[in-house]
């Protein structure tokens, strides 16, 4: 793989490019607006009545952050609210491509997603349900002497210590294991990283499984209720204020996606998060098809669904030119290196929207939340057509496989590639736990770190390389 995923969500930011010789007409030509959508997710329904009149900790977002947050403090006793100003998994938690995976991670992240893929492992069991995980293994192609290099140092440097009693299970495959895992690939592959463990998790089912699941253990869930803000009293936090009235809490956790930023900007705290969009979709399985998870270099990616059906993804990126751009740019522009990251630019009714958009309000005020209760971006439909093309192409099996469904997504990454799963000094009491590009995977140990910053006690995994200091 030519370049990291880290570093291909992050290319982002490079918006100053536009203006050093990127052609206008195909950016405005170029699918990918922010617009208000309906959930692709099975509904949940919210806890019925009033809200309660204070709760340990309120987390503002039920997606499958602010679920994986939820569970793991209820279990610890207690007593927890969830505001969510739509509905449960309705923006990227129901729109995730969500590949289980640790393979060529960076350190900063490897340990989450190590742990993350164990507390997977167990999670049917733990909750009594099916939330649609596999342990399916992932196949990756290796294109190139020096790329397979790279390869056997990272296993070698992970196959150490990985943690948590839990081997690394990635090796290196190649012959007959190879043509059996890619079966009738038209390009004679060679060589190829498998990650034993990998898994798969059907986003929209995963989510709203453990949403029911929280609900079960006491953790109330209120859908249509939008968080406008946090009171604080003596330098400390004392409500939370939503659109259906207040709830008294000393502790808060803000788990609202590419939400965060404009959120938090509004009390005065700058999250430097920039939207990116992509595109997915769904085809029909078809006889003889590969098994597990496939990334091969020449642009085809997909994920065989609980149901026998492919998630199948471009993986190319569109950063829509918004005022966030020429605020954030700067900041993500060394990122680019000159490598050819597969990114594009849209300009287009997001650049407006941008400077329409209220950034700030009082608590007494409609927010933006009221007025976007399910919000992603637009699909592309010539990069799905694109992906699905290549794929019939390496694997002619796929030619009777029909498109079932195709959705537009939002994430929100950082300058780094690192989430943001920390306390905030201005705010004592405040977690935040966003900005992640890899949000399925890493979605268990980020729940475990932010219950354990909530509650005082020395997180599961260090979260200095998640810690909005890093940003000062």
């Amino acid at each position: 793989m030519a370049i990291s995923r880290r570093k291909f969500l992050l290319g982002a930011g490079g918006v100053a490019v536009v203006g050093a010789g990127a052609v206008v007409t195909p950016m405005i030509r170029r699918e990918g607006t922010l617009v208000a959508a309906k959930s692709r997710a099975p509904f949940v329904a919210g806890t019925e009545g009033p809200l309660p009149k204070e709760s340990d900790v309120v987390i503002v977002g039920g997606g499958i952050q602010g679920i994986m947050s939820a569970i793991n403090m209820r279990e610890r006793g207690m007593s927890v609210t969830i505001c969510e100003k739509g509905e449960v998994a309705g923006e990227q938690s129901g729109r995730a491509y969500s590949q289980i995976i640790s393979y060529k991670t960076e350190p900063e992240i490897f340990p989450l997603h190590h742990y993350g893929k164990k507390l997977w492992r167990e999670m049917n069991a733990k909750v009594g349900m099916d939330t649609s995980y596999r342990t399916q293994g992932r196949v990756e192609a290796i294109p190139s002497t020096k790329e397979l290099e790279v390869v056997k140092e990272w296993i070698a440097l992970n196959s150490k210590n990985p943690g948590f009693d839990s081997p690394l299970n990635v090796r290196i495959i190649e012959g007959e294991e190879l043509k059996r895992r890619l079966p009738n690939a038209q390009t004679p592959w060679e060589i190829a990283g498998f990650e034993e463990d990998a898994g798969s998790v059907d986003p929209e089912r995963g989510t709203t499984v453990l949403a029911e699941y929280a609900k079960k253990i006491g953790v109330k869930i209120y859908t249509n209720c939008a968080v406008r803000g946090i009171e604080t009293a003596g330098g400390k936090i004392s409500e939370v204020v939503t659109e259906k009235g207040t709830i008294k809490t000393s502790l808060v956790v803000l788990a609202n996606g590419f939400w965060a930023r404009l959120f938090m900007g509004n009390m005065g705290v700058d999250l430097p998060t920039l939207n990116v969009y992509l595109s997915q979709q769904v085809v029909s399985g078809v006889p003889g098809a590969p098994k597990g998870n496939v990334h091969l270099p020449n642009g085809i990616h997909f994920r065989e669904q609980s149901d026998g059906t492919y998630a199948v993804a471009p993986r190319i990126f569109t950063s829509s030119i918004t005022k966030d751009s020429f605020l954030l740019g700067p900041k993500f522009m060394h990122l680019l290196g000159g490598e050819d990251l597969p990114l594009e630019f849209k300009l287009g009714a997001d650049l407006w929207n941008s400077f329409q958009m209220p950034t700030s309000w009082t608590n007494d005020e409609v927010t933006p939340f009221e007025k976007f209760r399910v919000a992603t971006a637009t699909a592309n439909n010539e990069h799905l057509d694109g992906v699905f093309n290549r794929m019939k192409a390496e694997f002619p099996q796929f030619e009777s496989s029909k498109v079932l469904e195709r959705w537009g997504a939002c994430i929100a990454p950082t300058a780094d590639g690192c989430p943001i799963i920390s306390e905030i000094e201005e705010y004592p009491g405040l977690v935040v736990n966003t900005a992640t590009g890899w949000g399925m995977t890493e979605s268990p140990a980020a729940g475990e770190i932010t219950a354990d910053l909530i509650m005082g006690r020395t997180p599961v995994i260090d979260p200095t390389p998640y810690s909005t200091k890093r940003f000062k």
